[in-house]
């Protein structure tokens, strides 16, 4: 069979952030492994010019049997566009879609008539069998971790277990994508222009944020070490990358496989230049952990906060130790890693004084850098049922659902009201730091077009300054 993999795009970013399309490059592999027959092909839609029309020569040129389309919520619209010029080419084609959106809202997803078939949670397996089921004259439809329909009625398969041992899966299909194309890209990691590539070094998450997506069982699952750094002499010795950036959801879980991977680095000398977007539990960032990450090569760390409150702490099911996280980010800033707070003000009736105790955290804090988002409850999250779901059960806005530009209102303020302090948030946290920041500028590999500069540069946006004024 010809497959083409296509990731979507999301045409409404007000941050212009690029990553390699790992998931897509992990069921190329896992494939390959187990039916090395195939001939595969991805296609990345998020930085292509002109992407529809890109995706219609390639249909044209490749002829593929199957069209795998992947999509985060915010790029949904993209994903139905997708389909839609797939069937209007050659309705015979069988188009499966998967990812974050189609896992967290699956009866919008399938119920466009342009999709065959939906993969939801982890794709891997699923992905394979249906492969083989079309490969061998079947319709793809019945596998477990699926969805389909069936004379209009919506049917889902058998619960499909989760990959126990992830060590088991084949490295990514680095070969299937252009390294290159993206040095130039702005990245979710904050860090300068050059070649790089990402990792997953674990799968899920064990706490119960409300707001957080379901796409992996709320479990954590590790890789051993010794995968993890073989996985990186690869990327080191076949393709001389040296800059890396890690997407676990939380690598620091377990504390001491977190310190193996960072002895193997620096013991194998593989001279990297590492970033966290995230996946960095504050609270669980002791001393040693953290000059470890340092020595091993990390230069920038995400932390998601979230809240100062610790009310709301417990409430959202983070649990996270407010102390504890203030004191690992005095640790990383000692240890020369920059430092990015993550925040969210608007939680459902969060009060203006609760907000405030977020921004004087922030404001107080050693983090070099902040970003404030609105909270947006997605789908499938006990947020979205609490809130949304509870009042309009088909109230779901795609347009809505992407943190930087769509916006619920969930607080006890006024919209207007909650805008205005989102935008006192980044006044009041940079004001003190512009001269802090000029001077250990050299040392920073941070990328304009993040966003983090961009919240810096909000400071100065017309609105901010009139809100300032009339304080």
């Amino acid at each position: 069979m010809r497959i083409l993999l296509v990731k979507c795009v999301s045409l409404k970013k007000d941050v212009p952030q690029y990553a390699h399309p790992l998931g897509l490059m992990y069921l190329v592999s896992y494939l390959r492994n187990r039916y090395p027959e195939h001939n595969q092909q991805i296609l990345d839609l998020t930085y292509t010019k002109n992407p529809m029309e890109v995706l219609e020569r390639r249909i044209q040129d490749f002829d593929p049997h199957l069209v795998g389309i992947s999509a985060m919520t915010s790029e949904a619209d993209n994903l139905h566009e997708v389909a839609k010029i797939v069937k209007q080419a050659d309705a015979a084609k069988t188009t499966v879609a998967g990812g974050p959106y189609g896992t967290s809202s699956p009866e919008l997803a399938i119920a466009d008539p342009n999709i065959d078939v939906l993969v939801l949670g982890e794709g891997e397996e699923t992905y394979a069998d249906i492969v083989s089921s079309l490969s061998s004259g079947g319709d793809g439809k019945g596998i477990p971790g699926s969805l389909w329909r069936d004379n209009g009625d919506v049917i889902r398969g058998d619960e499909r277990k989760p990959i126990v041992d992830l060590d088991e899966i084949p490295f990514p299909a680095w070969d299937m994508v252009d390294m290159d194309a993206y040095q130039n890209l702005g990245r979710a990691g904050n860090v300068k222009r050059n070649r790089y590539m990402g990792i997953f070094t674990s799968r899920g998450c064990p706490y119960q944020c409300s707001y957080c997506h379901r796409v992996f069982p709320k479990r954590f699952r590790p890789r051993s070490a010794k995968n993890i750094l073989d996985e990186l002499q690869v990327l080191v010795d076949r393709y001389d990358i040296r800059d890396v950036e890690v997407y676990d959801d939380v690598f620091n879980y377990d504390m001491d496989r977190a310190k193996a991977v960072c002895r193997g680095i620096i013991e194998r000398n593989l001279n990297l230049k590492i970033s966290f977007p995230h996946g960095v539990r504050g609270d669980r960032l002791d001393q040693e952990l953290t000059g470890l990450l340092a020595q091993a090569g990390t230069t920038n760390i995400g932390i998601a906060v979230d809240t100062a409150s610790p009310v709301r702490q417990r409430e959202l099911g983070r649990n996270l130790n407010i102390k504890k996280v203030r004191q690992a980010i005095e640790w990383a800033d000692y240890e020369g890693i920059t430092t990015f707070g993550y925040f969210m003000l608007g939680f459902p009736g969060e009060t203006e004084e609760e907000m405030n105790e977020t921004i004087r955290f922030a404001e107080n804090s050693r983090l070099m850098f902040a970003s404030f988002f609105i909270v947006t409850p997605f789908p499938s999250t006990p947020l979205w049922e609490q809130t949304v779901a509870r009042t309009n059960p088909d109230a779901t806005n795609l347009d809505a659902l992407n943190v930087f530009s769509g916006f619920y209102n969930l607080s006890a303020l006024s919209g207007p009201r909650l805008r205005r302090m989102q935008r006192l948030a980044y006044w009041r946290f940079y004001r003190g730091r512009l001269f802090r920041i000029l001077r250990s500028f050299h040392r920073f590999r941070v990328d304009w077009r993040n966003a983090a500069w961009i919240g810096l540069t909000r400071m100065f946006d017309r609105k901010t300054l009139s809100d300032v004024h009339g304080c």
